[in-house]
């Protein structure tokens, strides 16, 4: 068949299929490949107009991961083809072309007028058949000539396309085709893209962080069980589990950071996860700390722990985290969870208020004593209570007669006090609290703060007729920080949406100390907001030494050697290769140690505390 018949015989197949449906158009198999027709069903199936050009997605990341990794590959393809009429390109995963490279100049005009250049689609979905995206979609080598592109505008172009596929996580990560004039193609081209490919594919291998390599093999080691395996490290999560939409980033947060703070005895555990409805086998491999891999082996649905399971207790040394079941049991629920321990607090409140007399609320410094027990008064008189210390009681006769005349109002009564209330101040406040007032508003009770330094232990008299509300610490909340923080977040800018955390940042809230409890969660949203907005929230908008806490298991030659790459990042102005003439090694090198050391773009230039 010679060249224009065939011509024809493609543009007609191609509107049998638009025209009559993918059931009733039949496709000569002679006529077109096998993934070529597979592409054009597919097209098909999307809707694509053939007649549409592709369109904008936005600004090409210069310092992305398959840009780097590409570059110099590029570069070396682009001087052996020298002497042909041949482009290169490389797309992204989402079919998006970020890097261009045209051998002869000539060419340019005709790849402008395809729209063949950096920032546009050409991703199957966006475009149809072409030489970019059928191979991500297809996941293999295609060469598309002239009209067996699906869209009109690329039919006088033969490009050759292979996909990039990780080496690690094997996701097709982007595409590379060349792409020449129809008239000059060449089946070499077919050979010549796979190869290409296939150097950028080994670039992104030595680009990995030694890490996720590791991760990679252990995933390799374990897939081969018989049940579902979830292979995880400080960063990432490789897994075959059906199940993986209940495990989100704040999941593996949580769950990385309960794993790596338990005292492990042995490297292996039992554990529930109701979040997923299964058991789990728990191995930790690699070195301890940050450096870790846990490898979980789903089995059996949950049970009632079996006798002789490994215990899951907290670190003798980490008292004040919570257990690690406590945690996992709190991740099946906290997705749908509309209530916090606060709320849970508020109602405990509302249940010491049915017992006539003093309301006493205990927890230690910043624990939110104060703005808990001030809700709850508020919500149920409708008005601001009224707020005085243990220090006024006992040196002003006079603040009993005003606190009589608050409740008369209807107003309700706070009083502070530090550990040191004495009994007699607590009795007389309790005779007080209960004496009967007629008129004054249900709501209008009296509640007693005192601040604690430790976990609460009664030491008042056995006629106290109330036991103390206790507020725990934000450490021993951990396992429902996020949702506290959306509480908070909430109280503190109404109608604004719930700030968001990148997981590394994730990570950072939750393995910090919180010394100041709520009242530094408050202070730190509100700076975040001043400086981060609504945007998604990064470890380079945390306080410096909260970024430092995953750092911890750092050995002192990895610190030093962190500390001198983001000194070197900070005089060369975040410059990366710039940065790594400075230090004396290359830049693959310099991003490889990077990742290793947990230096984020969003910190580079924070020079190390300290």
């Amino acid at each position: 068949m010679d060249k224009s018949r065939r011509e024809d015989a493609l543009r007609s197949a191609r509107e049998r299929l638009i025209t009559e449906g993918l059931v009733r158009a039949s496709i000569p198999a002679s006529l077109v490949a096998e993934e070529i027709e597979q592409s054009w069903r597919r097209s098909v199936s999307n809707h694509v107009n053939p007649a549409t050009g592709p369109h904008i997605l936005g600004e090409v990341d210069p310092d992305s991961a398959i840009l780097r990794a590409a570059g110099r590959i590029l570069d070396q393809w682009q001087n052996n083809l020298t002497d042909t009429r041949m482009a290169l390109f490389l797309a992204d995963e989402e079919g998006r072309i970020v890097s261009r490279r045209i051998v002869d100049a000539q060419d340019t005009r005709t790849l402008d007028n395809a729209n063949a250049a950096e920032g546009f689609v050409f991703s199957e979905q966006a475009l149809g058949t072409n030489g970019l995206g059928t191979p991500i979609e297809g996941r293999g080598v295609v060469f598309v000539r002239g009209h067996e592109h699906f869209n009109d505008a690329l039919a006088r172009l033969a490009c050759a396309g292979a996909p990039i596929k990780h080496p690690i996580t094997g996701r097709i990560v982007g595409s590379l085709s060349i792409a020449s004039h129809v008239d000059a193609s060449s089946p070499l081209m077919v050979s010549m893209a796979r190869q290409a490919g296939h150097q950028i594919a080994e670039a992104l291998e030595l680009m990995a962080d030694s890490r996720n390599l590791e991760l990679a093999r252990t995933y390799r080691q374990f897939r081969s069980s018989k049940h579902p395996v979830l292979v995880m490290n400080s960063e990432t999560v490789m897994t075959d589990l059906p199940a993986l939409a209940h495990f989100d980033a704040e999941s593996h947060a949580y769950l990385w950071e309960m794993l790596r703070m338990h005292h492990w005895d042995q490297d292996k555990l039992q554990i529930e996860l109701p979040v997923l409805g299964t058991e789990a086998m728990v191995r930790r491999l690699g070195r301890a700390g940050q450096d870790a891999i846990f490898a979980l082996e789903f089995t059996e649905p949950a049970s009632a722990p079996a006798e002789g399971r490994v215990s899951v207790g907290k670190h003798p040394e980490q008292r004040s985290a919570p257990a690690l079941r406590e945690v996992l049991d709190g991740l099946s629920s906290r997705q749908a969870r509309t209530t916090t321990s606060y709320s849970v607090l508020q109602r405990e409140l509302t249940a010491a208020a049915t017992a006539d007399g003093l309301i006493r609320v205990t927890g230690g410094p910043g624990t939110g004593k104060h703005h808990q027990s001030s809700k709850w008064l508020r919500q149920h008189t409708g008005r601001e209570p009224k707020t005085f210390t243990a220090e006024m009681l006992t040196e002003d006769p006079t603040a009993w007669a005003v606190m009589e005349a608050a409740l008369a109002e209807g107003c309700g009564i706070l009083v502070t006090a530090g550990p040191g209330i004495g009994h007699d101040l607590v009795d007389r406040l309790t005779e007080f609290a209960s004496a009967h007032r007629p008129g004054v508003h249900p709501g209008a009770r009296v509640i007693l703060t005192e601040r604690t330094s430790g976990p609460f232990n009664p030491n008042h008299e056995a006629e106290d007729l109330q036991g103390p509300v206790r507020l725990p610490s934000l450490v021993e909340l951990r396992g429902e920080l996020l949702d506290i923080v959306r509480e908070v977040s909430a109280e503190l800018f109404p109608g604004a949406p719930a700030p968001r955390f990148s997981p590394a940042a994730l990570q950072c809230l939750l393995a910090w100390r919180w010394p100041g409890n709520v009242a530094e969660l408050a202070r730190l949203l509100a700076h975040l907001r001043r400086s981060a907005g609504t945007g998604l929230i990064q470890t380079k908008d945390l306080p410096a030494p909260m970024r430092q806490t995953t750092l911890s298991s750092l050995s002192r030659y990895e610190q030093s050697e962190r500390d001198t790459i983001v000194a070197a990042l900070a005089e060369a102005n975040g410059n990366k290769s710039r940065a790594a003439e400075i230090l004396g090694i290359g830049r693959t090198t310099m991003y490889r140690k990077m990742r290793a050391l947990k230096i984020d773009d969003d910190e580079r230039m924070i020079l190390p505390g300290p």
